[in-house]
């Protein structure tokens, strides 16, 4: 007698990549990018052949939880497989602006552009970048002389109240309280600096590959004693998918 419990359900099957594609973009449009990004991925390793769509969508889809790196490698994906594709230079120039690197950016829609002219929503994107980087460039000129004008304000502040409101003022030579306000300008010009320093420093950060804390286990080894191995050593290297393996039952 047959076990019907072994038996497969002849109406059960295995979804397709296109299907499980389709469930992707369902849970884009549902606004579950998380998701999306599962079903993306299984999609592609299902498919024998890379497709170029499922990387542009897995890049929205990171792009949506400002995963901006893994975005940006798909995107880069989509236009190695399709170079005369519209949509990948789009979201090479999506990742870029969300990224804060505008000028990448209007490259990337100016040659999704030139494939797709009359695209209105690339049109549309590539002003709205133009205007963000007109705009940075402006910002850039003014920052530094409002730093500096913070810090000479500070200075004449501090120099008007020791004057009038203490009883023994400390800056009533006016060399001194020249040098006190062109030191706090100077101060406020450093502090321009280090503003700017960030701010490039976190631009940067956008787009560089995440720290992967598992790299470490690649390399692990396991020493046998000597003793029991005759004086020679028997080093075991473990493959990443077993450090991983390693780790995940570390944390348990």
């Amino acid at each position: 007698m047959v076990d019907a419990e072994k038996c497969p359900d002849p109406d059960v099957r295995e979804p397709t990549a296109e299907e499980i594609k389709e469930q992707g973009n369902q849970c884009v449009r549902a606004g579950n990018y998380k998701e999306a990004i599962l079903h993306y991925s299984q999609a592609i390793k299902m498919t024998p052949n890379p497709d170029a769509t499922l990387f542009s969508n897995r890049s929205l889809a990171f792009l949506k939880v400002k995963l901006y790196y893994y975005a940006n490698e798909d995107a880069d994906r989509a236009i190695q497989l399709r170079p005369d594709w519209a949509k990948g230079y789009f979201r090479r120039g999506e990742v870029q602006t969300a990224a804060g690197h505008y000028d990448t950016a209007l490259l990337a829609y100016g040659r999704a552009l030139q494939l797709q002219p009359n695209d209105i929503t690339i049109i549309n994107a590539a002003q709205k970048v133009a205007n963000l980087s007109s705009r940075e460039a402006k910002m850039a000129k003014r920052l530094p002389w409002m730093f500096v004008a913070a810090g000479t304000l500070l200075g004449v502040l501090i120099s008007l109240a020791d004057t009038f409101l203490a009883e023994k003022p400390s800056l009533a030579h006016p060399a001194v309280a020249f040098l006190l306000t062109l030191a706090l300008a100077l101060l406020g010009y450093g502090g321009y600096r280090m503003y700017r320093y960030m701010v490039n420093m976190q631009k940067k950060g956008n787009l560089e590959a995440p720290v992967d804390l598992l790299e470490g286990f690649e390399k692990q080894e396991d020493v046998e004693d000597p003793a029991e191995t005759g004086g020679t050593a028997n080093r075991n290297r473990y493959s990443k998918a077993q450090a991983r393996q390693r780790f995940r039952k570390g944390k348990s």
